[in-house]
């Protein structure tokens, strides 16, 4: 197994101790190697939150040139549109509740 050298804040080499002394890890590896997998993990939730919020913009971009938008001109246009969405979404939660 490859080994590393690493400089650590006081912190966080206390926050090492900290799992060590604990029980919860039996010794430095593998508080490091937990922290690379969740790191590893939130890389790639992020990667495909980004493709997710790509599609949806490109959904949104098409949708805006096919003419399939609303034009709302005030606060108070927003605030009922916002809200008639949530009056929608929250039927369709119930709805799929209810079937499963």
């Amino acid at each position: 197994m490859p080994t590393r050298n690493v400089n650590l804040t006081e912190h966080f080499d206390r926050f090492i101790e900290t799992g060590i002394t604990s029980g919860r890890f039996s010794n430095a590896s593998e508080v490091v190697r937990e922290g690379l997998r969740l790191l590893e993990q939130r890389e790639h939730e992020d990667k495909a939150r980004i493709e997710w919020l790509r599609g949806a913009a490109k959904e949104g971009f098409d949708a805006a040139d096919r003419g399939d938008y609303i034009t709302l001109r005030s606060d108070q246009e927003i605030d009922d549109f916002v809200d008639q969405v949530r009056r929608e979404a929250s039927k369709k939660l119930v709805t799929k509740k209810v079937r499963a």
